[in-house]
């Protein structure tokens, strides 16, 4: 049970990790589309070359920012899938210890049923052999 628990806070872990990952890269696109809505917005009248290279440049470091972090997701996807299948073997594992325990205190109790049978059938023959030795005197 502890090997299973301890699996299950390493993959609460990593999903946690997906989930900062995957709010972070929505927080990029919404940055990138509002540094597109200033860049549109700001593409009326006369246009100055510095700004627009600047907002350009802008944009392309927002752009990267997201793509990295798309690639630190797809990592961690892969960790995320490491982390579920130890889970999942984890609880095989418990399971199929839990079933070999209760199998072998099924058998301990069939033997021990046994005993307890023979031993009444003992004292049952003892008693009837009492009876009868008390019979014949």
């Amino acid at each position: 049970m502890q090997i299973e628990d301890e699996k299950r806070a390493v993959f609460a872990r990593v999903d946690a990790m997906r989930v900062k990952l995957e709010e972070g890269l929505r927080a990029r696109q919404a940055e990138i589309q509002l540094s597109r809505e200033a860049w549109r917005s700001g593409m009326v009248g006369a246009i100055d070359p510095t700004a627009l290279r600047q907002h350009a440049n802008a944009g392309l470091g927002l752009f990267r920012k997201a793509q990295r972090t798309v690639i630190e997701l797809s990592g961690l996807d892969r960790g995320l899938q490491a982390a579920r299948a130890a889970m999942v073997a984890a609880a095989q594992d418990r399971r199929a210890l839990e079933i070999l325990r209760e199998t072998r205190f099924a058998e301990h109790r069939c033997v021990e049923d046994k005993k307890e049978r023979d031993q009444l059938d003992e004292f049952g023959a003892d008693l009837a052999e009492r009876k009868r030795q008390e019979g014949q005197q």
